[in-house]
C-alpha cells in the first residue's frame, strides 16, 4: 500500500467508475449514495476499435471500417457516460467524463495511477474459475493490480447497513481500522469482526497432532485479537460484534455471508505474483469469487503475508 493510502488525512477524495452500459455497471453507479461526497467522481468508458486484416480487401477498406466502427463506439460511450452521469447521487462532487481508447483494464488502472484514486468502484461480472484463469477478466486485473482499493459491486448497497471485516492478523487489520476512521460511508454500518483460526483443516496432517493447549492458547489469542479490534472500532463509533471460528478461511468466510447476509465484505489483500497465487490459492480471490455480496479489497504490500 502505497504511503498516500497508509496515512489518509481525508476522506474519499477521489473515486474512478469505469462503466460500459451494463446493469452492473449501472448498479455501481447508484452504490456512490452509501459513499460520503468524494470530491471528484472520473466516469471513465474504455472501447477498442475493430481492425479488419483480410487479404484482398485492401488497406483503404479497412481503414474506412476502422473509422466508421470507432466514430459509432465514440457516439454510444458517450451515450454511456451520460446516462451514468445521470444515476450519480444529487451531492456529488466534481464529475468529469473520460471516453478512453485502449485494453479495458490497463485503461483503468493507468486512470487510477495517474489521478492518485482513492478508490476503484465497479460492476462485476465473474466470468468462473476456469474461464478466468484462462481468459482473465476486467474486475480480476484491475483487483490484482490496482494502486489503491477496489470495490466490486454484485448487488445493491443502498442502504447499507451490514458489512462483514475477515481479518487474518493485525496489519490488515490495522488497513481496515485506519480506512474506517475517515468515515468513509453515509453512515456507519453495522461491523461483524471476523477471524478464523485455521489449525482445524491444515495443509499438512502433522497439524491435526497439535496439542490440546496450544489449540486453547490460540483460541484465547484470537479472541483477544478480535475484542481489541472490535473495541477500536466501537471508540471510532461503529456497532460491532465478533465472530472467531475455527477451519478453512475461505469456507468460514462464506459460511458467515450465509449467516449473517451481509451487503459488503470489507477485507485485505496483496499483489502476490500470478504463479504464487496459482499456487497458494488466495482467501480474497476466493471471497470475491464466491461471495453473492459486494467486496470491496484494500491493498496491502506484495511481500507482507495476508489473504
Amino acid at each position: 500500500m502505497s504511503s498516500r493510502h497508509n496515512h489518509r488525512t481525508d476522506r474519499l477524495k477521489t473515486i474512478v467508475i469505469p462503466v460500459d452500459g451494463s446493469r452492473y455497471a449501472d448498479e455501481a453507479v447508484r452504490s456512490l449514495q452509501a459513499f460520503a461526497p468524494p470530491n471528484r467522481i472520473i466516469l471513465l468508458h474504455c472501447f477498442s476499435i475493430p481492425q479488419l486484416a483480410y487479404p484482398g480487401m485492401g488497406m483503404r477498406v479497412g481503414r474506412e471500417f476502422s473509422e466508421a466502427a470507432e466514430q459509432e463506439l465514440r457516439k454510444e460511450g458517450t451515450r454511456i457516460l451520460n446516462t451514468a452521469a445521470s444515476l450519480l447521487p444529487a451531492v456529488s462532487g466534481e464529475v468529469s467524463k473520460r471516453l478512453e481508447v485502449g485494453d479495458t483494464a490497463s485503461v483503468i488502472l493507468s486512470t487510477a495511477e495517474k489521478e492518485s484514486a482513492d478508490l476503484i468502484l465497479m460492476g462485476s461480472r465473474g466470468l468462473g474459475v476456469f474461464r478466468e484463469h484462462i481468459l482473465g477478466s476486467v474486475s480480476h486485473r484491475v483487483t490484482i493490480q490496482a494502486p489503491c482499493p477496489t470495490l466490486l459491486v454484485k448487488s445493491s448497497l443502498i442502504p447499507l447497513k451490514n458489512l462483514l471485516l475477515p481479518i487474518e492478523h493485525s496489519l490488515d487489520a490495522t488497513w481496515a481500522i485506519d480506512w474506517l476512521a475517515e468515515k468513509p460511508f453515509q453512515s456507519p454500518p453495522h461491523l461483524s469482526v471476523l477471524h478464523v483460526i485455521p489449525f482445524v483443516q491444515p495443509v499438512l496432517p502433522m497439524g491435526a497432532l497439535l496439542p490440546e493447549g496450544w489449540k486453547q492458547e490460540l483460541q484465547r489469542g484470537s479472541v483477544h485479537f478480535t475484542q481489541d479490534v472490535t473495541n477500536k472500532l466501537t471508540t471510532l463509533g461503529y456497532q460491532t460484534d465478533r465472530v472467531v471460528e475455527p477451519g478453512a478461511p475461505s469456507s468460514i468466510i462464506q459460511e458467515q455471508i450465509a449467516s449473517l447476509q451481509p451487503q459488503l465484505v470489507l477485507m485485505g489483500t496483496s499483489n502476490r505474483p500470478p504463479l504464487d497465487r496459482l499456487a497458494h490459492g488466495s482467501v480474497s480471490h476466493a471471497t470475491v469469487h464466491h461471495a453473492p455480496c459486494s467486496v470491496l479489497l484494500l491493498k496491502g504490500q506484495s511481500d507482507v503475508p495476508t489473504n
